[in-house]
Protein backbone atom coordinates (compact mmCIF):
# COMPACT_ATOMS: atom_id res chain seq x y z
CA UNK A 1 0.00 0.00 0.00
CA UNK A 2 2.81 2.44 0.82
CA UNK A 3 4.38 1.99 -2.61
CA UNK A 4 1.07 2.76 -4.34
CA UNK A 5 0.57 5.88 -2.24
CA UNK A 6 4.11 7.08 -2.98
CA UNK A 7 3.51 6.50 -6.69
CA UNK A 8 0.31 8.56 -6.51
CA UNK A 9 2.13 11.26 -4.52
CA UNK A 10 4.91 11.45 -7.10
CA UNK A 11 2.46 11.54 -9.99
CA UNK A 12 0.13 14.24 -8.67
CA UNK A 13 2.17 16.37 -6.28
CA UNK A 14 2.88 19.13 -8.83
CA UNK A 15 -0.77 19.36 -9.87
CA UNK A 16 -1.96 19.60 -6.29
CA UNK A 17 0.72 22.16 -5.45
CA UNK A 18 -0.22 24.40 -8.42
CA UNK A 19 -3.92 24.10 -7.57
CA UNK A 20 -3.35 25.20 -3.96
CA UNK A 21 -0.79 27.90 -4.87
CA UNK A 22 -3.30 29.46 -7.24
CA UNK A 23 -5.84 29.61 -4.41
CA UNK A 24 -3.53 30.92 -1.67
CA UNK A 25 -1.14 33.15 -3.60
CA UNK A 26 1.85 32.31 -1.40
CA UNK A 27 4.26 29.44 -1.11
CA UNK A 28 4.35 29.22 2.71
CA UNK A 29 0.66 28.53 3.13
CA UNK A 30 0.75 26.28 0.07
CA UNK A 31 3.55 24.15 1.53
CA UNK A 32 1.60 23.67 4.76
CA UNK A 33 -1.68 22.94 3.01
CA UNK A 34 -0.19 20.46 0.55
CA UNK A 35 1.41 18.58 3.44
CA UNK A 36 -1.97 18.47 5.18
CA UNK A 37 -3.69 17.31 1.99
CA UNK A 38 -1.33 14.38 1.51
CA UNK A 39 -1.57 13.51 5.20
CA UNK A 40 -5.34 13.27 4.87
CA UNK A 41 -4.98 11.32 1.63
CA UNK A 42 -2.62 8.83 3.27
CA UNK A 43 -5.05 8.27 6.12
CA UNK A 44 -7.93 7.57 3.72
CA UNK A 45 -5.93 5.89 0.93
CA UNK A 46 -7.37 2.48 1.75
CA UNK A 47 -10.88 3.78 0.86
CA UNK A 48 -9.87 4.92 -2.63
CA UNK A 49 -10.89 2.95 -5.66
CA UNK A 50 -7.48 2.25 -7.17
CA UNK A 51 -8.33 3.40 -10.72
CA UNK A 52 -5.73 5.92 -11.89
CA UNK A 53 -8.31 8.28 -13.42
CA UNK A 54 -10.03 8.57 -10.07
CA UNK A 55 -6.95 9.41 -7.98
CA UNK A 56 -6.42 12.93 -9.29
CA UNK A 57 -10.06 13.94 -8.81
CA UNK A 58 -10.03 12.41 -5.33
CA UNK A 59 -6.90 14.39 -4.36
CA UNK A 60 -8.29 17.61 -5.81
CA UNK A 61 -11.52 17.17 -3.86
CA UNK A 62 -9.49 16.79 -0.66
CA UNK A 63 -7.44 19.83 -1.70
CA UNK A 64 -10.46 21.97 -2.36
CA UNK A 65 -12.05 21.25 1.02
CA UNK A 66 -8.74 21.62 2.86
CA UNK A 67 -8.28 25.12 1.40
CA UNK A 68 -11.88 26.03 2.28
CA UNK A 69 -11.30 24.86 5.87
CA UNK A 70 -8.05 26.81 6.01
CA UNK A 71 -9.77 30.07 5.06
CA UNK A 72 -12.66 29.44 7.43
CA UNK A 73 -10.21 29.22 10.32
CA UNK A 74 -8.41 32.45 9.47
CA UNK A 75 -9.43 35.40 11.61
CA UNK A 76 -9.20 38.12 8.95
CA UNK A 77 -12.18 36.85 6.99
CA UNK A 78 -15.36 38.60 8.00
CA UNK A 79 -18.22 36.39 9.07
CA UNK A 80 -20.53 35.55 6.18
CA UNK A 81 -17.87 35.84 3.48
CA UNK A 82 -17.05 32.80 1.39
CA UNK A 83 -13.57 31.63 2.46
CA UNK A 84 -12.82 30.16 -0.94
CA UNK A 85 -13.53 33.48 -2.63
CA UNK A 86 -11.18 35.19 -0.18
CA UNK A 87 -8.39 32.86 -1.27
CA UNK A 88 -8.62 34.06 -4.83
CA UNK A 89 -8.12 37.66 -3.75
CA UNK A 90 -4.60 36.63 -2.71
CA UNK A 91 -3.74 35.62 -6.29
CA UNK A 92 -2.16 39.04 -6.91
CA UNK A 93 0.66 38.12 -4.50
CA UNK A 94 1.45 35.14 -6.69
CA UNK A 95 1.63 37.31 -9.81
CA UNK A 96 3.97 39.80 -8.09
CA UNK A 97 6.54 37.02 -7.89
CA UNK A 98 6.33 36.39 -11.63
CA UNK A 99 7.07 38.52 -14.64
CA UNK A 100 5.05 41.75 -14.59
CA UNK A 101 4.44 41.42 -18.33
CA UNK A 102 1.54 39.21 -17.32
CA UNK A 103 -0.34 42.21 -15.95
CA UNK A 104 -3.15 41.97 -18.46
CA UNK A 105 -3.55 38.26 -17.81
CA UNK A 106 -3.64 38.97 -14.08
CA UNK A 107 -6.30 41.62 -14.53
CA UNK A 108 -8.39 39.33 -16.72
CA UNK A 109 -8.21 36.56 -14.09
CA UNK A 110 -9.15 38.95 -11.31
CA UNK A 111 -12.09 40.23 -13.37
CA UNK A 112 -13.63 36.73 -13.33
CA UNK A 113 -16.12 35.58 -10.74
CA UNK A 114 -14.82 33.13 -8.11
CA UNK A 115 -16.66 30.24 -9.83
CA UNK A 116 -15.08 31.18 -13.16
CA UNK A 117 -11.60 31.28 -11.57
CA UNK A 118 -12.25 27.87 -10.02
CA UNK A 119 -13.05 26.44 -13.44
CA UNK A 120 -9.94 28.04 -14.99
CA UNK A 121 -7.82 26.69 -12.14
CA UNK A 122 -9.09 23.12 -12.45
CA UNK A 123 -9.15 22.99 -16.25
CA UNK A 124 -6.09 24.97 -17.30
CA UNK A 125 -3.79 25.30 -14.28
CA UNK A 126 -4.24 21.75 -12.97
CA UNK A 127 -5.04 20.29 -16.41
CA UNK A 128 -8.08 18.18 -15.61
CA UNK A 129 -10.45 16.83 -18.23
CA UNK A 130 -13.98 18.19 -18.26
CA UNK A 131 -15.34 14.94 -16.81
CA UNK A 132 -12.91 15.22 -13.87
CA UNK A 133 -13.82 18.87 -13.28
CA UNK A 134 -17.48 17.85 -13.37
CA UNK A 135 -16.89 15.29 -10.60
CA UNK A 136 -15.32 17.95 -8.39
CA UNK A 137 -17.73 20.83 -8.93
CA UNK A 138 -20.89 18.81 -9.59
CA UNK A 139 -21.62 20.12 -13.09
CA UNK A 140 -22.31 18.36 -16.38
CA UNK A 141 -19.46 18.04 -18.85
CA UNK A 142 -21.33 19.84 -21.66
CA UNK A 143 -22.17 22.76 -19.36
CA UNK A 144 -18.50 23.01 -18.36
CA UNK A 145 -17.36 23.08 -22.00
CA UNK A 146 -19.77 25.89 -22.84
CA UNK A 147 -18.90 27.85 -19.68
CA UNK A 148 -15.18 27.40 -20.34
CA UNK A 149 -15.56 28.77 -23.87
CA UNK A 150 -17.41 31.83 -22.56
CA UNK A 151 -14.76 32.43 -19.90
CA UNK A 152 -11.96 32.25 -22.50
CA UNK A 153 -13.82 34.74 -24.69
CA UNK A 154 -14.34 37.07 -21.74
CA UNK A 155 -10.65 36.87 -20.82
CA UNK A 156 -9.55 37.42 -24.44
CA UNK A 157 -11.68 40.55 -24.68
CA UNK A 158 -10.30 41.85 -21.38
CA UNK A 159 -6.70 41.14 -22.40
CA UNK A 160 -7.13 42.79 -25.81
CA UNK A 161 -8.58 45.92 -24.22
CA UNK A 162 -5.81 45.96 -21.63
CA UNK A 163 -3.09 45.62 -24.27
CA UNK A 164 -4.61 48.50 -26.22
CA UNK A 165 -4.65 50.66 -23.11
CA UNK A 166 -8.43 50.76 -22.80
CA UNK A 167 -8.41 49.27 -19.26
Amino acid sequence: MHEKFVAMYDQYFDDIYRFVLFKTGNRWDTDDLVSEIFRKAFQKFHTLNKEASNQKSWLLTISRYTVIDYYRKRKEIAYGHDPEVYGYTQVSLFFQETDRRNGCLEESLLSLTPDERELINLKYIVGLKYAEVGEIVGKAEQWLKMKSQRIRQKMALWINQCMEGER
